[in-house]
């Protein structure tokens, strides 16, 4: 037993101070920021971190800065000289995904050492999504990069600050190769007006406080965290969970495929995760070691810690990470593209360790930790960086990030995911307003709305995602290019889940848009007319006309248990609302309506009957249950795995189950177009596959794979039985 040598109400309190340093720190960035980028949409992050470069605190809307903040202050740190002396005012700009202080370069830091009484005590890290840094890469993303070289500019752990005052002759650099300098200026400049906020509000702390027990209770509160996160731990079976997800990427001409893998051992109250991928490629999709641990942490957090596990350095220390030999898509070196690695490379990371923790929760005998089962968000991202001239004549980047929040979340085994979720690593981004965008930018939305069908048909279904188009208004011609992540292999249910829809983009040119404002009509879906060729996803150059629309959808989340138990009356209300088509109720959850559009239950009961018997060949032994534990469709009991619907044996829990199940493997855009969804289909080999597999007693969907053609499969995990060891 712990023997508690502190008083927890003031080491609480000392936590809590904290936290609310990194939240003065945020509220100084949207305070003195002059992009929507930052005020509106909030992609920003901001820490506290010891000398040592170890998390105190943070608050962040982008969770996978946890992995930036971390090894970009850490880069700092070993930087230094050995004889070097940080002074007050100091400040290093760090955006280099290879040093491991940003996602990409867009995601640009200024870290400062804050002081107490002279003495320096920590680190203040602040991270903005800047407007533009120079390059082909418009904003930061560089779909036609074939090198990081093309992508734009990249700092190293550099001192760009003394005295609290950007270098001018960096500043002048800075300003000569980026495309809206004011902005990015004005960015830095607000990053190290929160870093002075952080120093200010430090200095109160500490003297409330007195150096050695502040210094005491950070110590204490990285140990309660550790404690916490291993408790929890120590509630997943001890054993070792694989699964693989795959990059997409088509801009260079060729239909890329790109495998990442992932390993989870649970040990007792430790966790060591090895991940590893194909050989990088000379495309912006690759990863690197921030990337990877940003982008795995957000899956900790979102999974295990969400919502009541302060963060600070002890979420860290249980968690042993290794992304294997240099020059692969996780773990790239120069001069591979990465603009695009942590939407890519870092969000299928996000995906598979998300997976991984499913697979360990819904087996846990912690009801509270089986019930953290969900389904999987697309984590993938739809963006147009374009750039011309503005309304007012002066040259502008135009980069909504609509289609970042506009994606659905995956259902919890407790409800339906949510709509417009966004992506894991941003619970705090927000949607920016139209009205803003439209009032800074050479743009006129025509429309903004949900995407029917787009979340995973389940028990609870995914949500939705988003759609918008927008026609250029104010301007003659933009010209940029197209970043998107996910089109081909859609976010996994869980637990009898089917997998989500995916978004799409396209351009129509020529169109009717300006005769129609002339008329004083407006321009409907219904309406619009224009020549809209066929696109690839990624495509490095874009030319858009005035009065040329863009039109970009998002993903929804995966959907979490069998659709053929969900509620008839709430499929009827999705219906009602748009939310669903009639097709996919009744093709997806054998929901029948009557001419009012009710639920016809008579007719229902009859329609899953026959779609159970169609899954299996026959019509089932067993009566199909809602589990105990929405979503967790698989259980084991004396050593054997079972259907959680029916009870029913599937062997033994050494082997495989899927060899026990009924399971059937097709095209992934084809089936889902059967309940009227949307995959994007490959146009190289090899296809994606859907593989469902089914109870061979009651007919209830196990579990619905995603995979490519000719992949080996996904394992089981391998669970450690008492007193044996597991083969890594």
């Amino acid at each position: 037993m712990t023997v508690q040598t502190h008083d927890p109400v003031s080491v609480e309190i000392h936590r809590k101070a904290l936290e609310n340093i990194t939240t003065e720190m945020a509220i100084a960035l949207t305070r003195t920021s002059g992009s929507p980028v930052v005020y509106e949409v909030q992609d920003f992050a901001t820490c506290l971190m010891d000398t040592a470069g170890e998390h105190l605190s943070m608050s962040a809307t982008i969770l996978f800065h946890a992995g930036s903040s971390l090894l970009g202050t850490q880069a700092v740190v070993a930087s230094l000289a050995e004889d070097e002396v940080v002074r007050p005012g100091d400040g290093w700009i760090v955006n280099d995904p290879f040093e491991g202080g940003a996602m990409h370069q867009g995601d640009v830091a200024i870290i400062m050492p804050t002081f107490y009484e002279g003495e320096h005590i920590g680190w203040a890290f602040s991270n903005v999504h800047v407007a533009d840094v120079g390059g082909m890469g418009i904003s930061g993303f560089a779909p036609g990069a074939v090198s990081v070289y093309d992508e734009g500019l990249r700092f190293g752990s550099t001192k760009i600050i003394s005295d609290g005052v950007l270098d001018r002759g960096w500043e002048r650099h800075i300003e000569s190769n980026t495309r809206v300098s004011n902005l990015v200026l004005n960015d830095l400049r607000s990053m190290i007006a929160a870093n002075n906020v952080a120093q200010q509000k430090l200095t109160d702390v500490v003297s409330r406080f007195g150096r050695e027990r502040f210094l005491e209770y950070c110590e204490i509160n990285k140990q309660l965290t550790e404690e916490a996160l291993r408790e929890r731990i120590e509630k997943l079976p001890d054993g070792v969970y694989e699964t693989a997800e795959w990059i997409e990427f088509d801009g260079h001409g060729e239909d890329l495929l790109l495998e990442v893998r992932a390993k989870m051992e649970v040990d007792g109250s430790d966790i060591r995760f090895d991940l590893s991928g194909d050989p990088q490629v000379n495309a912006f999709v690759n990863g690197t070691k921030g990337v990877v641990w940003g982008n795995l942490m957000t899956a900790i957090l979102t999974t295990l810690a969400y919502g009541d596990l302060p963060f600070n350095h002890g979420m860290w220390r249980p968690l042993t990470i290794e992304i294997g030999e240099p020059g692969s898509v996780v773990n790239a070196v120069p001069p591979a593209p990465l603009s695009a690695g942590h939407s890519t490379a870092g969000m299928r990371v996000t995906r598979a360790i998300k997976d991984l923790l499913n697979q360990a929760c819904s087996l846990s005998e912690d009801p509270v930790v089986r019930g953290r089962v969900s389904g999987l968000a697309t984590d993938g991202v739809g963006l147009v960086p374009l750039t011309g001239l503005g309304r007012a004549g002066v040259p502008t980047v135009v980069f909504f990030m609509d289609n970042v929040t506009g994606n659905g979340g995956g259902a919890q085994s407790i409800g339906d995911g949510l709509d417009i979720y966004g992506v894991t690593i941003s619970p705090g981004v927000g949607l920016g307003s139209i009205e803003t965008n439209e009032a800074s930018q050479p743009a006129l939305y025509l429309w903004r709305k949900l995407m029917p069908n787009s979340g995973g048909p389940g028990t609870y279904r995914g949500g939705q995602g988003l759609e918008i188009s927008y026609a250029v208004n104010g301007t003659d011609q933009l010209d940029g290019a197209v970043a998107f992540g996910t089109a081909e292999t859609p976010a996994r249910g869980a637990g009898g889940g089917y997998p989500a829809g995916t978004g799409s983009w396209d351009a129509t040119h020529g169109t009717n848009v300006e005769a129609n404002l002339a008329a004083g009509e407006q321009t409907l879906e219904s309406t619009l007319s224009g020549e809209t060729p066929a696109v690839p996803s990624n495509l490095g150059r874009l030319h858009l006309d005035r009065g040329d629309v863009m039109r970009v959808s998002g993903g929804g989340g995966g959907g979490i248990g069998d659709p053929l138990l969900r509620d008839p009356e709430l499929v009827a209300r999705d219906v009602a609302d748009g939310y669903v088509t009639e097709a996919n109720a009744n093709a997806a959850y054998g929901v029948v309506l009557d001419e009012l559009g009710a639920a016809d239950l008579s007719a229902t009961a009859e329609s899953r009957k026959a779609l159970r018997a169609e899954r299996i060949g026959g019509a089932p032994s067993s009566e199909q249950r809602l589990p105990q534990t929405p979503g967790v469709a698989i259980g084991v009991r004396d050593d054997s795995w079972c259907c959680e619907y029916c009870e029913g044996e599937l062997g033994d829990s050494a082997e495989d189950w899927r060899e026990q199940a009924v399971s059937v493997e097709t095209s992934i855009s084809e089936r889902l177009a059967e309940v009227d969804m949307y995959v994007r289909k490959r146009q190289g080999a090899p296809p994606v596959l859907l593989a469902e597999h089914f109870c061979p007693h009651c007919a209830g969907l196990l579990l619905a794979d995603v995979y490519p053609e000719g992949f080996e499969g996904l394992r089981v995990p391998q669970l450690k039985k008492s007193g044996a060891a597991v083969e890594v």
